[in-house]
């Protein structure tokens, strides 16, 4: 039996026996991964806060044989905020969604733990969340080595600025490479991308975008996750509301 007090974020739960939860989590230390939360759906249960999303906390887990079971924990943050916004909410949800994509089973990334916290950080203070998620989406292709390039060509190198798009090629491409795979790029959402990707965390609250630019990003970036990776179904969600 081993004994670990861990800082974790809660990015989803399910009904598991009677009254328990299985809760799925994210650590910078630990990665991705699951523990049980015995007893949390009685009424009188004290950690019930510690099976919700967004649940950031201090948690006690101990392990006994391949599952741990969450015995204690201490609530930093519970972003309960984003609530309150449906967008904001479904905007959270899918950086919560992004990270269980791409985070690995006990993968330590501190780097992506540190942006998600930041990004709903964002959000909870009222920092436009269709922006925020949008710069978190890029973030965590860019952590992963995956983000495709705005600026020149994915073939040749040449820098563009009217360009389509190759999902297949995974960039931009120039008016000489592109194929019958490529789409359109809409030169507002490629800037839109070119600036976001090179945002701090820290630009995102002065950083103006109107609804309609901020839904034409959102509406590649979904495409984008789709074709190329995983869909993410809260993000599909936020652009239908």
């Amino acid at each position: 039996m081993t004994e670990k007090i861990i800082d974790a974020i809660v990015l989803k739960s399910q009904d598991f026996k009677d009254s328990d939860k299985i809760v799925y989590l994210f650590s910078p230390t630990e990665g991705k991964f699951s523990a049980v939360l015995k007893g949390v759906k009685k009424a009188s249960a004290k950690l019930k806060f510690a099976g919700e999303p967004f649940c950031f906390a201090e948690f006690t887990c101990v392990k006994r044989g391949d599952m741990a079971t969450i015995t204690n924990a201490y609530q930093k943050e519970s972003f309960f905020e984003l609530r309150n916004d449906i967008t904001a909410f479904y905007a959270g949800v899918s950086a919560l969604e992004i990270v269980s994509a791409f985070a690995q089973e006990g993968e330590r990334n501190p780097g992506l733990f540190v942006s998600l916290i930041k990004s709903l950080s964002l959000m909870v203070q009222g920092v436009n969340p269709k922006t925020v998620i949008a710069h978190f989406a890029l973030s965590v292709l860019d952590n992963f080595g995956q983000k495709p390039c705005f600026e020149t060509c994915a073939e040749c190198g040449v820098k563009v600025k009217e360009s389509v798009f190759c999902f297949d090629v995974g960039g931009v491409l120039c008016k000489n490479c592109q194929n019958d795979f490529a789409v359109t790029l809409d030169e507002g959402v490629r800037r839109v991308l070119v600036n976001l990707s090179s945002f701090s965390h820290e630009q995102l609250s002065t950083y103006k975008m109107n609804n309609v630019l901020a839904d034409k990003t959102l509406h590649f970036l979904n495409d984008l996750f789709a074709k190329n990776f995983k869909k993410i179904n809260s993000l599909a969600q936020l652009l239908q509301l």
